[in-house]
């Protein structure tokens, strides 16, 4: 089963529920991880499942664009809206330990998907055959 993480109320619903999502506002920070480059770099070059066009403004300030915001991207074990690599890196949005842990285990570098498990995991997420 995937795990989720970066999904927030103000993000709307990326294909599932988010009324009992935490709020973006509560994540931001002061400083990032000593690392956080790194970790961006991470979310940036995992493997996008889902792709929407067109590009949202940032909820905390209002004054940058995202592009692809509403995209999901993969590692193979988490999921997690592209827009999330923007939010830690402009607002050092606080992430699960969990994941960064994660992160720092695959020292950096995203597994390689199949086709076939970028499928699967779509799938598992939206509930239907990506298929259709």
């Amino acid at each position: 089963m995937i795990k989720r993480v970066g999904f927030y109320q103000e993000f709307g619903d990326h294909g599932g529920p988010s009324a009992s999502a935490p709020s973006l506002r509560d994540a931001v920070r002061a400083a990032g991880e000593w690392d956080e480059d790194r970790i961006v770099a991470y979310l940036e070059s995992s493997r996008e499942i889902y792709s929407a066009m067109g590009a949202e403004r940032d909820v905390i300030t209002g004054d940058a664009w995202i592009p692809g915001a509403g995209s999901l991207a993969t590692d193979g074990t988490w999921l997690w809206p592209v827009e999330l690599a923007h939010y830690v890196r402009r607002h050092h949005i606080a992430l699960p330990a969990e994941f960064v842990a994660h992160i720092r285990g695959n020292d950096y570098v995203s597994p390689v998907l199949s086709h076939e498990q970028a499928l699967e995991i779509f799938n598992e997420h939206f509930g239907r055959d990506a298929s259709e």
